[in-house]
């Protein structure tokens, strides 16, 4: 009797404590009661007892399994600093990112004319840029060296390969406009470019794909300028590129670009050009304003190839200004550039465009980055009939290193064969100058 007492207790104790598996517990209960050593009341109330402690351990089991979960459970934001600092919900709906450039250029000049040695901040933007409910875009960039607007557009991206563009953005035209000023081959684009089509107020339409693009849109006047009383220029720009062979590494482009602007209210138009340089600021060729002209046609031909770690590009500009009373002005320019990795890295190339440089072996994982070495002849004519603005021929020599994907630094030597005609006519500047670069 005293060992029936004493393993009743025991039982009761273990129901309470709980500190041994249920089942196990149970199983000793049953055997108990099996046995006549627990009466029908005490079984009944040792498996309440039993019933009610296994609810309370399985909802605190609950409870902290729950609680993990929560702790444990991962953010509805992806937060990126690759490249930039870029948020991105996971289900894919929303992004921004935040990004930008820093461009510090120093120059010496020499030769004629005299042109100041000197430095300059180059480019300083900032931009946030991405995507609402999947299908919508938009970016807003900020020059703070001009103080000025760059792109501030929305666009549609729901048709598959389509996107239509509204805002203030770059008129579609020319190759070497069209690639970002991080990616060219030279710190300066060549003197055709005298001709760029510029940014403007603007909708516009593009269909890209591998193998071709084609991008057409209709043109208000620049996003600082007031019209006041008067109607402002107006304009449509198109360009469309080919390429048959497009795969890494191997490439083929043929392009094909036409830009009309209307010059009202002013009727004025000006081209000028430095020589390959933006610190100095001089402008070696230079139309001056030309009066009574209604409206300006710029066609543009482009040719590229990337074949392995070799790139060559060229391109063809003519302007036609149709002038009132006046003889009409025609001029034009032209350049062929190449470039090779010494490293051997090829240069990317999407949507009829080339993109940046990221080297095979960074500077910092037992690299020495990528190296770059590259030659250009250009050429510009702004004399037609008794206007003489000057034409200059340059030859320009670059080397380039990028050291990781978001650095680059660059130098470049720049000599003008000749200026014929206008108010530098027969001088020959000599250019070297030097950039560092940051974007992200």
């Amino acid at each position: 009797m005293l060992f029936k007492k004493h393993l009743l207790t025991a039982a009761i104790g273990l129901s309470l404590s709980f500190s041994v598996q249920a089942s196990e517990l149970e199983t000793l209960i049953n055997m108990l009661h099996e046995n006549g050593m627990v009466t029908d009341e005490q079984y009944g109330r040792l498996m309440g007892e039993l019933a009610e402690n296994k609810a309370t351990k399985e909802q605190e089991k609950a409870e902290i399994n729950e609680k993990l979960a929560e702790a444990t459970k991962p953010s509805d934001i992806e937060i990126s600093t690759n490249g930039g600092l870029s948020l991105k919900t996971r289900d894919g709906q929303f992004s921004t990112k935040v990004g930008g450039r820093l461009q510090v250029d120093a120059a010496a000049y020499g030769g004629s004319p005299d042109m100041g040695d000197g430095t300059d901040i180059r480019r300083a933007r900032l931009y946030i840029s991405g995507e609402l409910y999947r299908d919508w875009g938009y970016k807003l960039e900020y020059e703070f060296d001009n103080d000025s607007i760059t792109d501030a557009f929305i666009s549609y991206d729901g048709f598959e390969n389509y996107q239509i563009m509204a805002g203030h953005f770059k008129d579609p035209f020319s190759l070497d406009y069209m690639i970002s000023a991080n990616n060219t081959m030279f710190m300066e684009q060549a003197l055709p470019t005298a001709f760029n089509a510029g940014r403007h107020m603007g909708l516009m339409g593009a269909r890209n794909s591998q193998y071709w693009t084609l991008a057409a849109g209709l043109f208000g006047d620049t996003v600082g300028n007031t019209g006041g009383a008067e109607d402002e220029g107006w304009g449509w720009s198109s360009r469309g590129t080919l390429s048959p062979v497009n795969e890494p590494g191997k490439v083929v482009h043929i392009g094909l670009g036409l830009n009309y602007r209307d010059l009202q209210p002013s009727n004025e138009v000006r081209f000028s050009q430095a020589p390959e340089s933006g610190v100095s600021g001089v402008r070696i060729v230079d139309t001056s304003t030309l009066t009574n002209a209604d409206t300006m046609l710029k066609t543009g031909l482009e040719f590229a190839t990337v074949m392995g770690p070799f790139t060559a590009q060229a391109e063809y500009i003519r302007t036609s200004v149709e002038r009132d009373n006046i003889s009409d002005a025609d001029f034009d320019g032209w350049y062929l550039q190449s470039s090779y990795f010494l490293t051997g890295e090829s240069r990317p190339y999407k949507n009829g465009v080339f993109g940046g440089i990221k080297p095979d072996r960074r500077v910092g994982d037992g690299g020495i980055g990528a190296w770059e070495v590259a030659m250009r002849y250009s050429s510009l004519d702004f004399n037609d009939g008794a206007i003489e603005g000057g034409e200059a021929d340059s030859m320009t020599l670059g080397l380039n290193w990028y050291p990781v994907p978001m650095l680059r630094f660059s130098a470049n030597y720049v000599h003008v064969l000749d200026v014929d005609g206008g108010t530098f006519d027969g001088q020959e500047p000599d250019v070297f100058q030097v950039r560092s670069q940051w974007a992200f």
